[in-house]
């Protein structure tokens, strides 16, 4: 079965218009690194866990009265 010329240059634009609106944003967040000078991949995080107290006021019996 051939396909018509108009439904083959419907799928060809399609395609390339799909493509373009998945690359665009990945692009742009490159274009702004490379115009502000940022590398957030080369900064390291501190990953410190804080202990924190628990302000439930209920009672160690766990039925969920404040007695």
């Amino acid at each position: 079965m051939k396909m018509e010329l108009a439904t083959k240059q419907r799928i060809t634009r399609n395609v390339i218009l799909s493509l373009f609106i998945y690359v665009l944003p990945i692009a742009l967040m490159f274009a702004t690194f490379v115009i502000t000078g940022q590398r957030p991949w080369e900064k390291k995080q501190h990953h410190t866990t804080q202990q924190t107290k628990s302000v439930n006021n209920k009672n160690a019996d766990g039925n969920g009265s404040n007695d």
